[in-house]
């Protein structure tokens, strides 16, 4: 064929020179490592032929050389070159097998048969309390929570591959990673997981970059071992992934990662502190959020990704699973019987944030216990979970019980403190001047004048509200626990 030419040393040559320029351009392990594993298949009219073993290395070297390939091949081909076509390699099954002469018959040896080398498990820094079993659930993480158990079972479904898990610190993105990883190790010998934090990634991503611009190291050694545990393993678990919010070139490997483990049927689960629809991309301009912070910034060919991931939220704990938190971490702090559940109540009550600072104010307590040897009853932990420097009731105030009262009950404090009857202001208002008497100093007169009554007035609706409480366990219990709320 006149319009073909064979591989010679000729176009060896070529390819080699062309390979020259290309390392010139080339500022990155990455595409060190991959250059190395393109294969120069010949020209025809004018279109050089490449080929690569696998989808991850067409796609990179489409998306990151292209041009300067082009440009390379035109300094050394000149005007006859027109483009160059990339495409994965046939596999070697395919490949002609050559006839060979028959050998002579020779007595039968035996040979024990070769043994397949194993993939060595990866030690994965866990910890030993982070399980499914120990993990919360409530109406705040329940999604969150059967996404990852499914994925445990099932990891690389496409349903849920990848999977996304947001939320603010402390919520327990970290303990539902962690969760997956420990089943994963349990259920499948043979499964390779990787978990790992935003920082340890960016520093084993980072590295060969250094090594190379400095020319210190065995480059090639770590392009392996990154290889080796990123691009190879069977499940992907990243942590906190807004961390790498300043490392551009990270987040386009991680792109490419991402896509590598997802053609090959691999699972890969992101955590973050936000709902991708949060971040914008790095060529936009600067937005600013709601409360006047600036909005994150990744790139374009990370956030891609992200976008299309299954993405499942983790919100801040609800009063049912405070409660159910803090029951079960409190079974080792010697809490008095009797006051154990009323304690755990008190506990549960205020809107704490996060688990974490659960964790904390009940780590103190037992310290507390440890070491000052405290008689931890209902009174005594009210005592101890003050902020430092407070007596309690004389932080308290008429307008501060009754703007809570208000809240609690979904009324306005205006009409608590009007002169009105309707029904719908007559139990909070009673409930408002009963936690008054038993909370501050301050006079029933006082009380009184603040809620547009005279005392007689007050004493009325204290008595009536004590006897609607005996008859109306609901109602106490409302009452009892807006008292904890005041009280914290």
């Amino acid at each position: 064929m006149t319009n073909s030419v064979a591989l010679l040393n000729s176009e060896s040559s070529v390819w080699q020179l062309t390979l020259d320029r290309l390392r010139l351009e080339c500022n990155d392990y990455f595409g060190l490592t991959i250059l190395d594993t393109v294969c120069y298949e010949g020209i025809f009219d004018g279109v050089v032929q490449l080929s690569v073993p696998d989808e991850l290395r067409e796609n990179w070297v489409k998306a990151h050389y292209a041009d300067i390939m082009r440009k390379a091949f035109a300094e050394v081909l000149g005007d006859t070159f027109v483009d160059f076509n990339i495409s994965i390699s046939a596999s070697a099954k395919n490949a002609p097998v050559m006839a060979t002469p028959a050998a002579p018959k020779l007595a039968p040896v035996h040979v024990a048969p070769a043994r397949l080398k194993k993939r060595s498990r990866l030690k994965l820094s866990l910890y030993a309390g982070y399980t499914f079993e120990n993990f919360i659930e409530g109406d705040c993480n329940f999604t969150a929570c059967e996404a990852c158990k499914s994925v445990a079972e099932k990891p690389g479904d496409p349903a849920l591959n990848p999977l996304f898990v947001y939320g603010k610190s402390g919520l327990g993105k970290t303990h539902l990673l962690q969760s997956i990883a420990g089943q994963m190790i349990k259920t499948d010998t043979h499964t390779r997981v990787v978990y790992c934090h935003a920082y340890e990634f960016l520093r084993d991503a980072t590295a060969m970059s250094k090594a190379l611009k400095a020319k210190l190291g065995n480059v090639r050694e770590l392009a392996v071992a990154f290889q080796e545990k990123y691009e190879n393993c069977d499940i992907l678990l990243l942590d906190d992934v807004q961390l790498l919010e300043h490392a551009s070139a990270t987040q386009e490997r991680l792109a490419v990662l991402i896509k590598h483990l997802r053609s090959m049927g691999k699972q890969v689960v992101l955590s973050c502190d936000r709902h991708p629809s949060q971040f914008r991309t790095t060529d936009s301009s600067v937005a600013t959020a709601d409360d006047g912070t600036s909005i994150p910034r990744i790139s374009a060919k990370l956030l891609a990704p992200l976008e299309s991931c299954v993405a499942v939220g983790l919100d801040v704990p609800d009063l049912s699973t405070r409660m159910k938190l803090i029951q079960k971490k409190s079974m080792s702090i010697p809490f008095v019987d009797k006051d154990r559940e009323e304690i755990c109540r008190f506990l549960s009550l205020p809107p704490r944030e996060n688990f974490r600072v659960i964790e904390g104010m009940l780590n103190g307590l037992r310290a507390m216990n440890e070491f000052c040897e405290e008689n931890l009853d209902l009174g005594a932990v009210k005592r101890l979970v003050a902020p430092p420097g407070t007596t309690g009731v004389e932080e308290l105030s008429v307008k501060g019980i009754a703007e809570t009262v208000a809240m609690e009950f979904g009324t306005d404090l205006n009409a608590l403190a009007s002169k009105r009857q309707d029904a719908g202001v007559a139990l909070p208002r009673k409930v408002a001047m009963y936690l008054c008497r038993e909370l501050t100093n301050t006079s029933l007169v006082n009380v009184g004048e603040f809620f547009n009554r005279d005392y007689s007035s007050v004493i009325a609706a204290i008595r009536s509200l004590t006897k609607q409480m005996d008859n109306d366990e609901d109602l106490a219990r409302k009452v009892k626990d807006i008292r904890y709320l005041l009280e914290a």
